[in-house]
């Protein structure tokens, strides 16, 4: 227990550090340096290293249930094989871009170019990619008589080889080999290079100069140093018991610490990533070097410029302020209905969590809705309401970062989690005898996590590209909220390869789910078609019936508000359309789900009788 909210804590720190330099080295034209590229590059591999280790890793610490499937024990082992193995090739080309940021100043940005940048992580993604083919096979392949325990809390190749009952010198003998190439040679790339580095700071005749000098290094040296000494130390120990249970948590400081700690690092002695660049001789060399579309006129490179600089960072959301007798209405509308969603919302989340009977995949998929209600609302309502209260209508440039990345994040994850929802009342009307057996919790978990995995991922990608756009100045945002296609609009560079990347993901984000929806419905519908008794099929309906209602309510919102024509009356009722998909939809969700559901009327009865058993008591 204590482990897991020591690990829980550390992996929230892990995303939110890690996240915000990817975002930073996206979005601010001032960080598009090769030293910036590489560390958003190290930010990627330690998201993806922590995700897919410790969502297991809580999920077996939580519970009795220490298992991990076949295909996740070589996922684990895959992931961990090519990400180790990229991260030692890309700490070498990280310290050969500070060897000639140090020691070849003035040839920087000729020896740096962007396609060698490109290049160079290139071979160390390659490289670990490489690794992990030849490794990874080779070890899942051993025989182990069957044994199951592993003695790690991953799948990690010395852990399994250990395990196993035939002669490993052939793949220990491999893993050598490629150890040498992947984890010695880059060590001494990086020991040359800093020995470079220490004799041209040593030639520095000035102390504010040997300061800089070190201060362009220091950051890395030390992430080196954590990296390289941990994993020294683990695989150069005996291999006795203690030792064992001494690498465990040599391997969670690796995994879990070291990967939290890196934004760190790299942020708290680095004046750029703090305030997101001030350096004015930088912005010139990164507006010089960034290709300029040739729409781009000269009072739009300037007015980049001063973008890039100033205040220019806060955008302006005009919402409904060419209706100001309108504003104080909404006002309270909205601060009605945000009290009865996030209410609403909180008790459903409450009652699925505290009541044994709602222990269900119904319920566990509804609580997972419901918090995505909750996420949604929050982000967007009171920033509306701060600006419909008065003639302030700014948004600073990380809360409309913050907006567009939840507004995308929880569109994507109600897509797939209403037709994880929607195949959830499949099986429970068309296979009721096997419901319990295919609904089992390892799947329902695996289901919601994919959801919200694959929202995430879709925002991650989306965010960035829709935030870097140039607008020349341009801060209005002719909406109440900083949604995708109002800050496309507001863009003064081409956009077809943004609107056609966000097109190609629709598909496998909302059309494929609204498919299987239909799908899933279909199936239903002829299996309710079969049932002979009237209150059969009345009960299978109401078994559905909440859930269609709130898909089409999601559905027909969404398609309507997306397939309207972009002029300036369609815009003004998209921004209804949008309150009503923020604020109403989520406020109606929960009486959609609770006022035809007898299971969750008892359950809140039971709560508040037990709040009344409890005041009979004190009363006596």
């Amino acid at each position: 227990m204590i482990l897991f909210a020591f690990i829980l804590v550390f992996y929230v720190l892990t995303l939110v550090g890690n996240t915000a330099i990817i975002f930073l080295s996206v979005i601010d034209s001032r960080l598009h340096t090769p030293m910036y590229f590489f560390l958003g590059n190290l930010s990627f591999l330690d998201l993806c290293f922590t995700t897919s280790i410790v969502p297991q890793l809580l999920w077996n610490l939580w519970g009795p249930d220490k298992s991990i499937t076949y295909h996740g024990c070589v996922a684990q082992l895959y992931i961990y094989m090519v990400l180790g193995s990229t991260e030692c090739v890309l700490l070498a080309v990280m310290s050969y871009d500070r060897y000639v940021a140090v020691c070849r100043p003035l040839r920087y940005t000729v020896v740096m170019h962007p396609r060698l940048c490109l290049q160079l992580v290139s071979v160390a993604w390659c490289c670990g990619f490489l690794n992990s083919f030849v490794m990874c096979p080779q070890t899942m392949q051993l025989s182990r008589c069957g044994h199951q325990r592993v003695d790690h809390f991953l799948c990690e190749m010395p852990a399994l080889i250990a395990m196993s009952c035939e002669d490993t010198m052939l793949v220990e003998a491999c893993a050598f080999v490629l150890g040498v190439v992947l984890l010695l040679v880059p060590l001494s790339l990086i020991l040359l290079s800093y020995g470079m580095i220490a004799a041209a700071v040593l030639r520095i005749k000035s102390t504010a100069g040997r300061r800089k000098a070190f201060n362009t290094c220091s950051s890395h040296l030390i992430v080196v140093s954590l990296f390289y000494g941990t994993i020294i130390y683990m695989y150069l120990q005996p291999a006795n018991s203690y030792s064992q249970d001494q690498g465990k948590f040599l391997t969670l400081f690796y995994t879990i610490v070291t990967p939290s700690v890196n934004p760190l690092i790299y942020t708290l002695r680095n004046k750029d990533v703090k305030g997101a660049g001030r350096d004015d001789k930088h912005n010139a060399f990164e507006f010089e070097t960034e290709p300029t579309p040739a729409s781009l006129d000269g009072k739009c490179v300037r007015s980049r410029l001063m973008e890039n600089n100033e205040s220019s960072w806060d955008f302006i959301l005009l919402g409904f302020s060419d209706r100001p007798r309108l504003e104080m209405v909404l006002f309270v509308v909205n601060m009605v209905f945000y009290f009865l969603a996030v209410t609403g919302n909180s008790t459903i989340i409450f009652l699925s969590l505290v009541d044994l009977r709602l222990h269900t995949p119904m319920y566990f998929f509804l609580g997972n809705l419901s918090l995505l209600d909750l996420c949604y609302t929050t982000s967007s309502i009171p920033q509306l309401q701060v600006n419909l209260w008065g003639p302030q209508k700014t948004i600073s440039f990380v809360g409309c970062v913050i907006q567009l990345f939840a507004f995308l994040s929880v569109g994507g994850i109600e897509c797939i989690l209403l037709s994880v929802m929607a195949y959830d009342r499949f099986v429970a009307v068309c296979k009721p005898l096997h419901y319990l057996t295919i609904m089992h919790p390892q799947l329902c978990l695996r289901l919601a996590a994919f959801a919200w995995l694959s929202g995430i991922a879709n925002s991650i990608l989306m965010s960035p590209l829709t935030m870097s756009l140039g607008r020349c100045g341009h801060r209005r945002i002719n909406h109440f909220v900083c949604e995708m296609p109002a800050i496309i609009r507001i863009s003064c560079v081409d956009t077809s390869r943004v609107e056609g990347l966000a097109f190609f993901l629709a598909i496998p984000i909302v059309l494929v789910p609204l498919t299987m929806i239909l799908v899933s419905y279909g199936y239903i519908a002829a299996a309710v078609l079969r049932i002979k008794s009237a209150a059969g099929r009345r009960k299978a309906f109401n078994t559905c019936s909440s859930h269609m209602v709130v898909v089409s309510l999601f559905y027909s919102t969404i398609i309507y508000m997306y397939m309207q024509p972009g002029n300036v009356a369609s815009q003004d009722q998209g921004k209804f359309l949008t309150l009503f998909y923020c604020l109403v939809t989520p406020t109606l969700n929960p009486f959609i789900y609770s006022l035809r559901n007898k299971d969750m009327k008892a359950a809140l009865l039971k709560v508040l009788g037990k709040d009344r058993s409890l005041l009979d008591t004190g009363g006596h």
